[in-house]
């Protein structure tokens, strides 16, 4: 069996390739089991296709713990890959499959709201599919937005305002329990990927926008137990990612929202790819 550290994985998952995997995870012969809490960990279950898997992560803060376990179709495990490492490809990787379904072909700047782990894949995935040649950063701690800005060749600023204003594509990956710019910042047909709150007592988006936009979720049943910026704004989503492959699209010139929760079907698609091209590269370790 194969073990992916983060290194490995990083090598055989690069951005590309993982959002060709976010297909499978959003299509439509998957399941996505609750998440379910035991101990200090969260324990996320899941099937693309005849592949099956489980996300296991630590809860304790400070403690990004964890592991992805894949299993073929005969229940054998084919691999592991570390879990933190995973899920901030993978959810970029979601978002960079929304921004190419849902933005304008010619967007070329980003605002990028966060500078935590997340936020580094995420500027990656929008830069695979959209030619950007402009990103600002914001973070509550500026410091913070001048470390992500030099180490991905951006923008620090100091205001969230003044990184969303002109930016074509917006990308939120915060802990924020409330609107971190304003609606009047965000100029109309600008595309939001908000992946930060994922319980319904966080919220990063205002209201207004969110109100005002077409907006796909990844998932329809977790977005409504999970999505604070729909469910405070009071907004059912008008496609999930299923439809959008489908064929779904927004209105010509709209704003638009991918509102993500994240999913375990992005776990097991986006780890079996990686195992896949490990296995053809002869990458990682055999336990």
């Amino acid at each position: 069996m194969r073990f992916l550290d983060a290194g490995s994985l990083r090598a055989a998952l690069p951005m590309p390739r993982a959002i060709e995997t976010m297909r499978a995870a959003f299509g439509p012969d998957r399941e996505t089991p609750p998440r379910t809490r035991v101990g200090a960990s969260l324990f996320m279950p899941g099937r693309v296709g005849d592949v099956s898997g489980i996300k296991v992560v630590s809860t304790v803060p400070g403690n990004p713990a964890g592991i992805v376990v894949v299993f073929g179709p005969d229940g054998a495990p084919l691999g592991l890959v570390d879990g933190p490492t995973l899920t901030a490809i993978r959810t970029g990787a979601g978002c960079g499959l929304a921004t190419d379904l849902m933005a304008a072909g010619s967007v070329s700047t980003m605002a990028m709201l966060g500078a935590g782990s997340m936020a580094a894949d995420q500027v990656a995935a929008v830069r695979a599919v959209r030619p950007i040649d402009r990103v600002r950063v914001w973070s509550r701690a500026f410091a913070h937005a001048e470390a992500l800005a030099e180490r991905i060749g951006a923008e620090p600023v100091a205001d969230p305002d003044e990184a969303v204003a002109g930016a074509e594509v917006v990308t939120t990956a915060t802990p924020a329990r409330a609107p971190i710019f304003s609606a009047a910042a965000i100029a109309p047909g600008t595309h939001l990927n908000a992946v930060g709150a994922f319980t319904p007592a966080m919220v990063e988006l205002p209201a207004q926008v969110v109100r005002q936009a077409f907006v796909a979720v990844d998932d329809r049943e977790a977005a409504a137990a999970e999505a604070g910026d729909l469910l405070q704004a009071e907004v059912e989503p008008d496609a999930d990612m299923a439809e959008m492959l489908a064929g779904r699209r927004p209105p010509q010139g709209a704003t638009t929202v991918f509102k993500s929760v994240g999913i375990s079907s992005q776990d097991v698609a986006a780890a079996l790819g990686a195992l896949q091209t490990a296995e053809a590269d002869n990458l990682g370790v055999i336990l």
